[in-house]
């Protein structure tokens, strides 16, 4: 069948002629006819298989023709041959996605999805069976209570006597034979029998479709249909559905009629008792039907979703509109329904919990279909529809929640959790224009936000567990910083979030990979002053200083020690969280966590401190020059982004002088010297005249992690090569290596090979714009320092400069100001095309570097009495004026320029006053 030419042709069409026909079996079928449908969804599913194994062979065949091609020299016969047969393959697997293609023009895939989506148990049918069962059950105990025990099997007569007895026991019956007495008859077996009987009645009006009003007999019937007292007879017909479709069934009815031993009713008193037993049967009959169906439409919608899967994986395929085209329709025009689909079947996990593998095993399916659904499609659902998906996920939560420990229930929380965690990353809230915020969207926001809370408290539930923790607060933290305001979320986290639970996984060493999403979950926390208190109430600050010990001791500095990538973000979170909760809570009475922060960094971890300030140099003399292009020092954005966060504490630690003066009395004026020092480092790449241009990186930045290796083959989006922008691309350039990254800027020497000429990319931009943050960090420090020098003068009356702190030489400054001017004109250029909003933000960087560095200047100037470089200000004067001119036009600068031009008045008043700047 592989060999025709027409097979994809002949399966597509068994499919469309299955979707035409009508496959859907009604609530109660007959054996036969449920036979037939499940070999119906069946045969589907062996075409649809077929089908996705003739696209995974082909995807492969084309992978590792691909790769042999790459793998070829200069063209030649074999080359060619290759190539032609790539093309057979690219064109053979165009084939059946075209042929899907095809039919979902004619909606065929959406129907089909919308038929196989849908789960056939149904609570009614399964419900009459089991109050069948409990009237046959109370009917056999009143037959019972005379001594006829009739033809029943010794197992049965057991079983049917024990749940007797626990029925005697409940207090609703012992509540019935109250009544009973009060209303004068008599006691003992005779009124058992009585309250059975009634309770006999009672069942079969049930049955017939009057349901049992609130009280005792309530819950005796209740009692016995939740007992499901037969259900030792179940089948276990788990995955072998294909090989024997008949026993695919939940009540084995041959064993049943076998212990009742009907057939040997018509020989005894049990004979009118006949009609009873068979409707029970018959009750039986029907569920089996239905879980039959259940079961192959279940394989068949496993099927279903393989093929989407492979449809949805386009990495080798050069265009994307077949995929676009499939997920696209089925996304806009099932989703809906498949949502409908889903809250039926989590309604049938509290009815159906006789059948619960069943029904969980469907609905596991189904989450699988709406999570690839949802990740594949471009963010084209609804608001009002993730609001609903939101909901139910919520509820199938909170039902698996209330019956667990079940064997198989984790998987399904899981996926529960990814269609929360999907629907949320479809729809960033911030990422909404003006123009879509009419009156219906406002209106589905609310319900969505309405949503969203309630699910705080369910999702709080969760963390406890060590197999959903991670997936819980990762959601969780995603609500808290995109979709909801503190105002809304904190109260409700002050009153269900177990905080304490969180804090001993930190200490766990099963849980260490967990610990980057603890750590942002406390990020989020610590950003709002609430937030902040209740982490600081519930011992965090103890925790964390646990866990720095550690991870986080001498041994830190030895590259050896980064065998787990965890370990890197362990410093730099810690440090994030504690800066973002001294921020938060700010002044006042919380002045012994600022006391206990500064003496626990400064005093007893001061060497880590200190060597996330560590910096490279560049080589003095021409010797030195060489050897820098062999042995260059090794770093990693990581690295970049813990000495940044060390800075960020830095900063804001700093503004408490008091406390400030106090912890780091003894090693102020050396983290001072390292500050200048790194600062010396990033000016040092500013080509002054005659000097030779810098053309080796003093240090080789390779990608390490999937994200920097992707953004290495995106392109440049900073513009620039001026300063560390035309620097950064050669540190990139040599050949990455999956060796651990260090901590500091710099590590050890590491021999490498020349780097060849290399375009600026997405990575080497990152790189550059993470050393001007840094560079930013480092000046916002040292200008803290002299403010609180001069604010210290001022109150003294005179300047002591023995005590002033160190700051960096005018050389320095004037390089990083340079630097600043010549990037912001390349990236202000009229003629470009409209400016990103990142590529704003770091125009605003680097003019406050330029304010900052003017600012140190002028500090230099006056106070120390050191004179600006001869001919400084002509060079300077000709450099601002091109700066203005090339940020006029641009509003976003509007308010930085007016404040550069503030600082320029103060330290070139000439040239502010003769230029008319």
């Amino acid at each position: 069948m592989k060999t025709s030419e027409k097979v994809l042709e002949q399966l597509t069409d068994g499919v469309s002629h299955f979707v035409s026909g009508d496959a859907c079996a009604p609530k109660t079928i007959a054996a036969m006819q449920a036979l037939n449908s499940a070999y119906k969804y069946l045969s589907l599913s062996s075409m649809v298989e077929t089908m996705s194994y003739d696209i995974f062979l082909q995807k492969k065949m084309l992978h590792g023709e691909s790769i042999a091609e790459q793998q070829t020299g200069p063209k030649d016969k074999a080359a060619d041959a290759v190539s032609s047969e790539n093309s057979k393959l690219s064109t053979s697997l165009s084939d059946v996605k075209n042929m899907l293609s095809a039919a979902c023009d004619g909606s065929l895939l959406g129907k089909l999805t919308k038929l196989l989506a849908s789960c056939e148990f149904d609570n009614e049918t399964y419900h009459r069976a089991k109050v069948a069962s409990s009237l046959f059950i109370v009917h056999a105990m009143s037959k019972l209570a005379t001594g006829d025990g009739g033809s029943l099997s010794v197992s049965m007569l057991g079983k049917i006597h024990e749940l007797l007895q626990k029925l005697i026991s409940l207090p609703a019956f012992a509540e019935l034979s109250s009544q009973y007495l009060q209303r004068g008859y008599s006691g003992g077996d005779e009124l058992n029998n009585l309250i059975l009987s009634d309770l006999y009645y009672h069942l079969q009006g049930e049955l017939e479709g009057r349901s049992i009003g609130s009280g005792a007999f309530r819950e005796l019937s209740l009692y016995l249909i939740d007992s499901e007292i037969f259900h030792f007879h179940k089948h276990n017909y788990e995955d072998d559905i294909f090989v024997a479709i008949k026993d695919a069934h939940l009540f084995d009815l041959v064993h049943i009629q076998a212990d009742l031993g009907l057939d040997l009713w018509d020989y005894s008193e049990w004979k009118e008792s006949k009609a009873i037993a068979a409707r029970m049967l018959s009750c039986m009959e029907d569920v089996n039907s239905m879980i039959l169906v259940t079961r192959s439409k279940l394989t068949a919608l496993r099927a279903l979703i393989t093929i989407l899967t492979l449809m949805a994986d386009d990495t080798l395929e050069k265009g994307t509109t077949i995929r676009r085209k499939l997920i696209d329709h089925l996304v806009r025009h099932c989703i809906a329904d498949i949502w409908k689909y889903l809250d039926a079947t989590i309604e049938s996990l509290a009815f159906g919990l006789g059948a619960f593998n069943c029904v969980l095993s469907f609905l596991t399916a189904q989450l699988e279909l709406v999570i690839l659904l949802i990740r594949s499609a471009d963010k084209i659902v609804p608001l009002s529809v993730c609001a609903l998906i939101l909901k139910t996920s919520g509820s199938g939560l909170k039902q698996l929640s209330c019956i667990q420990p079940v064997a198989g229930a984790h998987k399904t929380i899981n996926l529960l959790l990814k269609l929360v965690l999907s629907s949320l990353e479809c729809h960033d809230l911030n990422s909404f224009s003006d123009r879509q915020r009419n009156s219906e969207h406002v209106k589905d926001l609310a319900e969505f936000s309405n949503v969203l809370l309630g699910l705080l408290p369910i999702l709080s539930s969760f963390i406890t567990n060590a197999e959903h923790c991670t997936l819980a607060l990762t959601t969780l933290d995603l609500i808290l910083r995109k979709f909801l305001s503190s105002e809304t979320w904190l109260p409700v986290l002050q009153k269900y979030l177990q905080l304490q639970h969180l804090f001993l996984n930190l200490q766990d060493e099963k849980s260490l990979s967990s610990v980057p999403v603890l750590m942002k979950f406390f990020l989020t926390l610590a950003r709002v002053r609430g937030g902040a208190n209740m982490l600081i109430s519930s011992g965090l600050l103890s925790y964390l200083q646990l866990l720095f010990t550690r991870f986080l001791d001498d041994s830190i500095c030895s590259q050896s020690n980064y065998d787990n990538q965890n370990h890197q973000l362990i410093w730099k979170l810690g440090l994030a969280v504690i800066t973002a909760v001294v921020q938060s809570l700010g002044d006042g009475s919380y002045l012994d966590v600022l006391d206990n922060v500064m003496n626990y960094f400064f005093s007893e971890k001061v060497y880590l401190i200190s060597y996330h300030l560590n910096a490279p140099d560049f080589s003095p003399d021409e010797h030195d020059k060489k050897r820098s292009r062999t042995q260059r020092t090794k770093t990693s954005l990581c690295a970049l982004r813990e000495t940044e966060q060390t800075l960020m504490l830095m900063c804001v630690l700093a503004r408490h002088r008091n406390s400030w003066a106090k912890a780091t009395k003894e090693i102020d004026s050396q983290l001072r010297e390292k500050c200048i020092h790194m600062l010396a480092f990033v000016s040092r790449v500013t080509h002054c005249h005659g000097e030779s241009p810098v053309k080796v990186a003093p240090f080789t930045c390779p990608p390490n992690l999937k994200e920097e290796f992707d953004h290495c083959k995106k392109p440049s989006f900073i513009h620039s090569k001026s300063g560390w922008f035309a620097l950064s691309p050669l540190a990139c350039g040599s050949k990455p290596e999956f060796t651990a990254p260090s901590m500091s800027l710099i590590v050890k020497d590491q021999t490498t090979e020349n780097a060849d000429l290399v375009c600026p990319t997405h990575f080497s931009d990152s790189l550059a714009m993470h050393i001007y943050s840094i560079t930013f960090l480092l000046l916002k420090f040292l200008c803290l320092q002299a403010e609180g020098a001069a604010q210290k003068a001022e109150d003294v009356g005179y300047v002591d400069l023995t005590h002033f702190p160190e700051l960096p030489m005018p050389e320095i400054l004037h390089g990083l100001q340079d630097q600043a001017m010549a990037i912001i004109c390349d990236l202000c250029d009229t003629e470009a095309k409209p400016i990103d909003i990142d590529v704003q933000n770091f125009c605003r960087l680097l003019l406050q570097i330029m304010e900052m560095t003017l600012y140190l200047e002028h500090c230099v100037v006056q106070i120390c009495g050191i004179r600006t470089v001869l001919g400084r200000v002509e060079d300077f004067s000709r450099e601002v004026k091109l700066l203005l001119k090339g940020v006029e036009g641009h509003s976003f600068l509007k308010q930085s320029v007016n404040s550069l031009k503030q600082i320029l008045s103060f330290v070139y008043p000439g040239l502010v006053q003769s230029e008319k700047l």
